[in-house]
């Protein structure tokens, strides 16, 4: 049979605007039969290491390949466009970055699995997929792609209960939010007779307007959930502390950002007749969850458990604007979203390092004198916690500011005091941490080991850290015509 008549319409040259995604997936074939047919060595591990970065550096390469900035390929399933290859681009960096860091980390802990390389490309694969589809079903075979290689890799902790414990807390309300999902998009098909968001935002009238705004209340939910919403976070802390840390560093960024893509490409869609249930479901969603997430955190005594929480409040930080339905808003979302996969990679890789220490248990008592023991990672580690707390010159004060200001174009006054109200609980625990690095006795001695791949990838995230603050507009400007376009193409429908 030829494969045209298996493809239906889709032209096989389409296939060039796949080169990234194909590139991934290749390198997880490869990887895959290279587990099969190789016995473990430290060799091996190395192999599979560098064979690891090849694929990745191949995959960015091949951005250049085919230069279109938009275009419905695959009868209209996918979609190539600037947020979609710029998202893609980032997901693909911040795995080049955590990938030292799980070699060294794993090898360390002896919890070495060959499987946890392809699992990574896979789990990529799905983001990549996640961040260029307006299609539900392209989306739901995505987002499992993604959450199910998260549950595998928050258990890879050899022998450890919690390990195991967290991973099924996650299985399970991740299982959750799928289905949640599934009648959210049940919802909106029976509303409009599409599978493509744009179609289905724009087929609003009276007789359908009860399933579109349930369908798309419901594919919110589903959403919050994957990024930790407050009050659906209860897997999140538990999965974060269990999983190897790199991995953690791994779902808190490149995760936290495929999981907001669909969001911030519907944002554009919900019109004058949606905006009220839109913007009354996304505001106390998000106040909720920077009161909360922040007053947990500032209660925590274990450091990772601290910074799962924090994720938590970063998510309620991001969510908070796209309430504004405005241009502004997106640039301020799209922008937050990126630079948080920054701090908050670079802040658990820190912690990633100092855990390969025998006498290191992340507890908060334990960082007294820290600076003593590791200039680099007190300095590093110091850099990140300022730029979460939004701390100028960093590049987390230039996404709060953002923030504020796209609420405040609409008038949004109650919700940017929220943030501020936020911002300032988490003070306490940010500050905390800094103050006993450099102010206090050392409570332990000891001395990190780290390579120098995991010197160059912390290095490069401070580097980002700091000159995204000093230099906003270096991602600005990209990130404004990203969001002008998604709105102007939104307008046309």
């Amino acid at each position: 049979m030829d494969i045209r008549l298996l493809l239906g319409s889709t032209n096989l040259y389409e296939f060039k605007y796949l080169m990234p995604e194909l590139s991934v997936f290749f390198g997880a074939f490869v990887l895959f039969l290279l587990d099969i047919v190789m016995k473990s060595s430290e060799t091996k591990k190395r192999i599979f290491l560098w064979i690891s970065i090849i694929f990745l550096a191949v995959s960015i390469f091949s951005f250049s390949y085919s230069r279109v900035y938009f275009k419905d390929v695959f009868s209209g399933t996918y979609t190539i466009d600037t947020l979609g290859m710029f998202s893609k681009i980032f997901e693909i960096v911040l795995t080049l970055l955590v990938l030292p860091f799980l070699h060294t980390y794993m090898n360390r802990k002896n919890t070495f699995y060959y499987e946890v390389y392809y699992i990574t490309f896979l789990s990529l694969l799905g983001m990549m997929t996640l961040s260029s589809s307006y299609n539900l079903i392209v989306i739901y075979v995505s987002l499992e792609m993604v959450s199910i290689s998260f549950y595998i890799m928050t258990a890879l902790f050899r022998g450890s209960f919690i390990s195991k414990e967290g991973a099924y807390k996650y299985l399970i309300i991740g299982g959750i939010s799928i289905i949640i999902a599934l009648y959210g998009a049940a919802f909106m098909y029976a509303a409009s007779k599409s599978l493509d968001i744009r179609a289905i935002m724009s087929s609003y009238n009276n007789t359908n307007a009860v399933y579109l705004i349930v369908g798309m209340i419901l594919f919110l939910l589903a959403f919050a959930i994957k990024i930790g919403i407050i009050p659906f976070h209860f897997w999140l802390p538990d999965a974060y502390t269990a999983a190897p840390t790199p991995i953690t560093g791994f779902m808190a960024s490149a995760g936290k950002l495929a999981f907001f893509i669909p969001l911030l490409r519907l944002m554009p869609y919900v019109n004058q007749h949606l905006y009220s249930s839109w913007m009354i479901s996304v505001s106390i969603l998000a106040a909720v969850t920077m009161i909360i997430g922040n007053a947990l955190a500032l209660v925590q005594s274990d450091i990772k458990r601290l910074l799962a929480y924090s994720s938590i409040a970063h998510s309620g930080y991001i969510l908070s604007v796209l309430s504004s339905n405005s241009s502004m808003g997106l640039k301020a979302a799209i922008y937050f979203v990126f630079v948080y996969s920054i701090m908050g990679l670079g802040a658990f890789l820190v912690l990633s390092v100092l855990e390969q220490s025998e006498v290191w248990d992340n507890q908060i008592k334990n960082i007294g004198g820290l600076y003593r023991n590791t200039g680099f990672l007190s300095i590093s580690f110091a850099m990140f916690l300022f730029a979460l707390l939004g701390i100028p010159p960093t590049v987390g004060f230039v996404g709060k500011a953002l923030v504020f200001l796209g609420l405040a174009i609409k008038d949004i006054y109650w919700l940017g005091f929220v943030l501020i109200l936020a911002t300032a609980i988490s003070t306490g625990y940010y500050v905390r941490l800094v103050v006993l690095m450099f102010m206090k006795d050392v409570e332990i001695h000891f001395r990190p080991k780290y390579d120098i791949l995991e010197n160059v990838s912390i290095g490069l995230l401070v580097m980002f850290t700091f000159l995204l603050g000093m230099f906003p507009f270096v991602l600005w400007n990209g990130i404004s015509n990203i969001s002008e376009f998604l709105f102007k193409i939104a307008n046309l429908r």
